[in-house]
């Protein structure tokens, strides 16, 4: 166990030391800097969970509606260039989660 732990510790520095960890750190700072953006944003994106999790049905219109009344903070370049980051860095996090559990079942049958 300690083995994985030690393999972890260091997998965990490489995500740090990587690009897209520090593309994603240096536009959530830029982005914090200002922090009526950084207020919008994060109002946004907890209308677009609260969607996403209690919405009944498709909730496609819904979101539709969401980015077209927020577009003008969309298109902001430091609001958008994190979203870029943030996608960026939770697409190499999940492709890393499904190499390290590939072949690994636990489901009791």
């Amino acid at each position: 166990m300690e083995e994985i732990l030690a393999v972890t510790r260091h997998v965990n520095e490489l995500l740090r030391e990587s690009k897209e960890y520090k593309r994603f750190v240096f536009a959530r700072n830029a982005l914090r800097a200002n922090a009526d953006l950084y207020q919008q944003l994060r109002e946004l994106k907890n209308r677009y969970k609260d969607v996403q999790a209690y919405w009944e049905g498709n909730p496609y219109d819904e979101i539709y509606r969401l980015c077209e009344e927020h577009d003008r903070l969309l298109h902001n370049s430091v609001v958008n260039e994190y979203l870029r980051a943030e996608s960026a860095m939770s697409r190499l996090i999940r492709r890393m989660m499904d190499e390290v559990t590939a072949g690994i079942n636990i489901d009791f049958e």
